[in-house]
């Protein structure tokens, strides 16, 4: 399928990157805050997930199910409609960099970092080598190549995917990132609130650090993701499927589940691929 390998972009060195107008709203989003109980179930559904993922053979149909929970959280508490403006929050997170002072670092300021940085989180459990085709290269496809690690850096409306590749042997690891634009919008119809995303892949950096930009219009590469889940903590998404069963059931062969990651460059360094 289409999904299992990526569409490869043109190089050429007179490429001429698309603009696009965007128009820039100076009001403050703010996130829908959770009430105390919710924040203690989500980091109960949280703790819960992690423990899981933390030993071997877990009950697969358990842990989609715990997923399912954290998604349909707020909806067992309200019938406000919280993730479409919570989604739209953390993908137009513009940091601000230049308030965040040499002292502050020096300090050690845990909470001025934590301001100061992307949106950024780790992929921590996927249903299917599929539903990671979809989203990313399959690079990790070619022989004696293995993913190690999968990141995801949200913010200033773009998408931002990191995979660490490991090629066994005497190699070093390789780092391919993926940038593009993003589209959302809710999902209408669906037993539970959701948003869809549409990212556009301009460009790829591949492991040699070289830039390759998609170029014409027919190589950008349109990636189609339901969201069911989002907030500083966590994203839950799926691959989007024809019929009407519930996404997030059974094996969760579509299914992404992405936790934050607070120490992404230290991450990086670890795995040789900063």
């Amino acid at each position: 399928s289409s999904s299992d390998v990526f569409v490869s972009f043109e190089s050429g060195n007179n490429k001429k990157k698309k603009k696009n107008k965007r128009n820039n709203n100076n009001k403050s989003k703010q996130l829908i805050t959770m009430s105390a109980e919710q924040t203690s179930q989500m980091d109960e559904l949280l703790e819960r997930i992690t423990e899981m993922l933390g030993t071997t053979n877990c009950n697969v149909s358990e842990l989609v199910s715990n997923i399912a929970s954290l998604a349909d959280l707020n909806a067992s508490f309200s019938n406000d409609q919280v993730l479409l403006p919570t989604l739209k929050s953390i993908l137009s997170t513009r940091p601000p960099r230049s308030s965040y002072t040499a002292s502050a670092k020096d300090d050690g300021d845990e909470e001025s970092k934590k301001k100061n940085q992307q949106p950024s989180y780790r992929l921590a459990w996927v249903g299917s080598d599929s539903a990671i085709c979809h989203v990313g290269t399959s690079l990790h496809k070619v022989p004696l190549a293995r993913l190690q690690e999968m990141y995801l850096l949200l913010g200033y409306g773009r998408w931002e995917l990191l995979e660490v590749i490991r090629i066994l042997g005497p190699f070093p690891n390789v780092r391919n990132t993926l940038k593009g634009d993003i589209n959302v919008e809710k999902i209408r119809g669906s037993m539970r609130e959701g948003a869809k995303l549409e990212i556009s892949y301009l460009s790829m950096i591949d492991g040699t650090g070289k830039e390759i930009l998609a170029g014409k219009e027919d190589n950008v590469k349109v990636v189609e993701l339901d969201v069911w889940f989002a907030n500083e903590k966590a994203i839950v998404c799926s691959v989007p499927k024809d019929g009407e069963d519930d996404p997030l059931s059974g094996d969760g062969s579509n299914v992404l589940f992405f936790v934050a990651e607070e120490n992404l460059d230290e991450e990086l360094e670890k795995l040789r691929a900063a």
